[in-house]
């Protein structure tokens, strides 16, 4: 949980105390924020630096200022003082301690010190305490805040105290998609006198192992750093380490870009100001100064709403530099929050470094900014608009391929009629509702930033899932009439025809029962007793079975037949017999369990890893959405074993969940619990009830009373038994069309991350 501590103090004002006397004091606003927003605020004074505090902070700049090297003028060496920063922080406590407060009247105010302390009793070690001083004055600004006793005390990890103007306003960044999930650093180097190997090594190092992308400039011309920052997917981060200085009120800062164009080697940030405004509107998120005196920039900075900057408050020494983006960097990367990875940094630059040098570095934050953490910074993977176009009309391909597939390759509409009324789930529902499970996995593999172990293992999991249920299926009994070519042919000799009729328990005696008029079995039999089938014979039978079971016929013997007829072991060994169509169908099957299965790998990383996910609420919406594309496939299967398989095969079959269909159910009911406990770890409160809802009417809306009523369903709502072959497809696309309007149009683009 983090907690905020907000300290507003405002420019010297006089009270009257009476007619005759009257103090300057500064306004101080204190506001503390926790995770439900503001707790408290109240209004109190201090009373302005007192000069032994003003002398000890100028002594200690002209301490620090002796020993900076980033910096355009040296300043002359100042003698080292080793009590110098004990005094300091001791009148800093004295400043700020009970009697420094007071209140409109002139006395003394304690409220402030009673409720930090009272608000520290909230704070564990697990919380993480982040403190913004707002102020205009450069003294303050430069004060090492984070010495102040009653701060430094609320958590063992210590505290972090940034500073910010008093004026600013939230940004709203769009941050453009790109293919790869990497940060981008746009990283300057000035002068090379100045060896920046260090830092440039820490950089590519830990880039390179955390999904980084570094630019790195040296002593780049004016228009080489103007180009960079116009580039259109612009960066995350801007880091500069070189020469720099700040104006003596810390308003207006200048970086050394180079040495070799003389004063255009020299930049006032106002010079870039409308190019670092679009790469803050764009991603830009953090600018760290590796230089000297940086307030002038990071003010300059904050102005154009950079959420945060990070620079040295006086000049700096090299190695102190370099040490610093190295503990900063290593802390950063493994997803420690902002401030809390610059408090790491401190603690070990004060191991390393005299007395005072860890008091350099600040951060300087705009307070509406969010959160920053490493992998805040990953923004949505899209491939680019052409890849996006071929692979949608590749998608469009599978989807149509079937019916395609029949249209052309047998006899028309009346084929594909039969077939849309035999098999609509593999006719209807992939040409219509395949297509939300594979927008929303790629929507959602694009919210990935990091794939994480689970994600991989499970991923190799599906795809050895998919390839053996795809043989399974190619190699299975129940073969269906899409599979043949209009021609095909085979024929059953009488040893192997017993077996079958063991196998499928029916009889030669069953078969000549068939009704002539629904199959002539005088013609498929030889004097041998062997079996010939023919699909040119076949196909017209089952139209006619289907008036047939209309009428409550006795097509027992014909059922029999049929399971005989499709059995993998008739066929298999006349491999000319298969058609076409039979592959783009094993294309589809593919499709399909690959996004059943695909949904575990998805799941897992929300569960394990929900940081590595660039938007959590908007992941969770695509995770139910490509949930609710495989619940729509449950009515159009369960159709398939109530209507289809009751009615070639005999209603023993009615109810029956063969092959692989009862490990799709139990995958698609496990999903609802894990789904459940994704949005309720990592969904805002602001998306949790939308996100419950959404998934509740997947399930329960769609997908139990698909899988209840799938065939009594299916020919309401999309009319599977009308003798217009397009009637189907008609009605599902009304469907489908709601279904985007609301989904893709008006909740798609209004999901944030909070």
């Amino acid at each position: 949980m983090i907690f905020k501590i907000s300290f507003k103090i405002g420019g010297r004002v006089t009270i009257n105390l009476s007619k005759t006397s009257s103090i300057e004091v500064l306004p101080v606003t204190l506001s503390i924020y926790d995770q439900q927003g503001q707790v408290e605020e109240l209004v109190s004074y201090l009373y302005p630096l007192p000069e032994s505090l003003k002398d000890n902070f100028e002594d200690w700049q002209k301490y620090i200022g002796g020993r900076g090297t980033r910096r355009l003028v040296s300043p002359p060496k100042i003698v080292n003082r080793k009590d110098l920063t004990n005094s300091l922080k001791t009148e800093l406590n004295k400043w700020l301690g009970r009697d420094g407060w007071i209140d409109e009247k002139g006395q003394s105010d304690p409220r402030v010190s009673m409720v930090l302390e009272k608000f520290r009793e909230k704070i564990t070690d697990k919380n993480e305490v982040q403190i913004i001083v707002q102020t205009e004055d450069r003294q303050l600004r430069g004060l090492p805040w984070q010495e102040w006793d009653t701060l430094a005390s609320y958590t063992s990890k210590g505290v972090e105290v940034a500073i910010s103007a008093t004026n600013f306003k939230r940004l709203t960044q769009k941050q453009t998609p790109q293919i790869k999930a990497t940060v981008r650093i746009l990283v300057v180097f000035g002068d090379k006198n100045l060896n920046f190997d260090k830092e440039k090594k820490t950089i590519e190092n830990l880039m390179e192992r955390y999904g980084g992308e570094p630019d790195i400039l040296e002593e780049p011309t004016r228009k080489q750093l103007e180009d960079k920052l116009k580039e259109p997917q612009g960066y995350h981060i801007f880091f500069f380490a070189g020469h720099s200085e700040s104006d003596k009120d810390g308003t207006i800062g200048w970086i050394q870009i180079n040495t070799h164009e003389g004063k255009q080697g020299t930049i006032e940030i106002t010079e870039l100001r409308e190019l670092l405004k679009g790469a803050i509107e764009k991603k830009l998120q953090l600018a760290i100064f590796n230089s000297c005196d940086g307030l002038g920039l990071a003010n300059q900075l904050t102005q154009l709403s950079l959420p945060y900057c990070i620079v040295m408050r006086e000049p700096v020494d090299s190695e102190v530099a370099g040490e610093l983006l190295k503990q900063f960097l290593e802390a950063f990367v493994k997803d420690r929050p902002l401030f809390a990875s610059m408090n790491a940094a401190r603690q070990e630059l004060q191991k390393k470094f005299a007395p005072g040098t860890s008091w350099l570095p600040v951060i300087v934050a705009n307070p509406l900014a969010k959160e920053l953490t490493w992998n805040r910074l990953f923004s949505e993977r899209r491939l680019s608009w052409q890849w996006e176009i071929l692979l949608g009309l590749l998608a469009i391909a599978i989807f149509v391929c079937i019916p395609l597939g029949i249209y052309s390759e047998f006899q028309g509409l009346e084929s594909l009629r039969l077939y849309i009324q035999l098999y609509p789930h593999l006719t209807v529902y992939p040409s219509l509702f395949l297509g939300i499970s594979l927008f929303a996995s790629y929507k959602a593999h694009c919210m990935i930033r990091l794939k994480t172990r689970p994600f991989a293992i499970l991923t190799l999991i599906t795809i050895f899932i998919v390839s053996l249920g795809l043989f399974f299926e190619l190699n299975g009994d129940r073969m269906m009439l899409l599979e043949f070519k209009s021609d095909a042919t085979t024929t059953i000799y009488q040893p192997q025809l017993q077996q079958l009729f063991l196998k499928w328990q029916t009889s030669k005696e069953d078969i000549y029962s068939i009704p002539q008029e629904l199959f002539d079995v005088h013609q498929a039999f030889d004097k041998s007793g062997n079996l010939t089938l023919r699909k040119s014979d076949l196909e017209p039978a089952i139209k006619r079975l289907i008036a047939y079971s209309n009428h409550r016929q006795d097509i027992k013997g014909f059922q029999g037949l049929l399971r005989i007829a499709t059995a993998h072991d008739v066929w298999g060994q006349n491999a000319g017999a298969f058609s076409i169509t039979r592959w783009l169908y094993a294309l589809n099957f593919m499709t399909i369990v690959s996004c059943v299965m695909q949904i575990f790998p998805l799941i897992s990383t929300i569960l394990v890893a929900p940081n590595s996910i660039f938007n959590k609420n908007k992941y969770l919406m695509y995770l139910i959405m490509c949930e609710l594309g495989i619940g729509l496939w449950l009515p159009f299967e369960n159709y398939s074993i109530e209507y289809t398989k009751a009615l070639l095969f005999s209603d023993h079959f009615r109810g029956t969940v063969g092959g692989l269909n009862i490990i799709v159910y139990i995958i698609i009911f496990i999903l609802l619990p894990t789904t459940l406990a994704s949005i309720k770890r990592s969904a805002t409160k602001r998306y949790q009830s939308i996100l419950i809802l959404f998934l509740v009417v997947t399930f329960f809306g769609i997908g139990i009373p698909g899988f209840i009523f799938g065939s009594s369903l299916i020919n309401s709502l999309f009319g599977t038994g009308s003798t217009d072959p397009f009637t189907p497809w008609l009605a599902g696309t009304i469907v489908l069309a709601i279904f985007y309007i609301v989904l893709i149009f008006l909740l798609d683009p209004h999901v944030g991350d909070d």
